[in-house]
């Protein structure tokens, strides 16, 4: 799928989101789209769908979001499916909330830890990354029990190892060479 053409249309809803001041909102509604296409592969089939007609995509999109989303959410809904690109609805929402984190400096972090961290574990956690960073972080916590000990955390391109499996590693790595090993 053609990135781009997401890109183009999310900045054009970002543009109109600013100037009618409904950002929040539209990126509230666009989080939902994600989330429930995501969970839904029925709707991810009728948006690819060649098959289906415009009208028809639009009245079960209607049905799903019309409820709970904004007028100019749906509206421009309605205009992606009518020039024949409802493929693009979900990469156009993951690229606007893209783009909304960049302009308000959050990137996301994917962060693994062995055992679940106590929300006051994870805000601390949050916060040594954010001074770490200069950037405000959206976490995504998970548990991977490989780790030992400890956490990782993928933030964009970068990693920061700080598990005990990686410090054995580096420990094994150390004595493999024959010298003494220097502990943190």
């Amino acid at each position: 799928m053609n990135r781009r053409v997401a890109a183009r249309y999310a900045l054009a809803l970002m543009d109109l989101g600013e100037e009618m001041k409904l950002l929040e909102k539209i990126a509230e509604d666009l989080r939902d789209i994600e989330t429930t296409a995501r969970a839904s592969r029925e709707l991810r089939m009728v948006l690819m769908s060649p098959i289906i007609t415009p009208d028809k995509k639009i009245a079960v999109l209607t049905e799903i979001f019309g409820k709970r989303m904004s007028d100019l959410t749906m509206k421009f809904i309605g205009l992606l499916v009518r020039k024949g690109r409802s493929e693009y609805l979900i990469a156009t929402a993951e690229e606007f909330l893209y783009m909304l984190d960049q302009k308000r400096n959050i990137i996301h972090a994917r962060i693994s830890s062995a055992t679940p961290l106590t929300e006051e574990e994870q805000m601390q956690l949050q916060a040594k990354l954010e001074r770490l960073t200069s950037k405000r972080i959206r976490p995504d916590f998970s548990i991977d029990p490989t780790l030992r000990g400890g956490f990782l955390a993928r933030i964009g391109d970068s990693l920061v190892d700080a598990s005990l499996r990686h410090q054995l590693e580096v420990l094994r790595e150390q004595f493999e060479r024959g010298g003494a090993p220097v502990l943190n």
